[in-house]
């Protein structure tokens, strides 16, 4: 299976915190990410700078649109930011994030 790495931005890890659970219990990644981060950007025309929790999901190619959806509903943002990368790893990796989301 293809390995997908998500990157999601949360407001607090309070926040993170609840989704990983979630999607660890659905099993829609095998491992989870997160770290402090300070984001720059631009909402309602106004330039912004926040603390917030990256989060990055590990996960596979046929699990990513459950996640996304699971993600996309439950998010405390108006608009989340889900970033989707392919990626590969060494095998034996691979096959564990294979066995855990099968």
């Amino acid at each position: 299976m293809t390995l997908v790495l998500v990157m999601v931005t949360f407001p607090n890890d309070d926040s993170a915190k609840s989704i990983i659970a979630k999607v660890l219990q659905q099993k829609l990644a095998a491992c989870i990410l997160r770290s402090k981060v300070n984001s720059s950007y631009i909402w309602d025309g106004q330039e912004n700078e926040d603390d917030e929790m990256l989060v990055l999901f590990k996960t596979s190619q046929h699990k990513i649109e459950r996640l996304e959806q699971y993600i996309s509903k439950n998010h405390p943002y108006e608009i989340p930011a889900i970033l989707k990368i392919n990626a590969s790893a060494n095998q034996d990796y691979q096959n564990w994030i294979d066995s855990i989301i099968s």
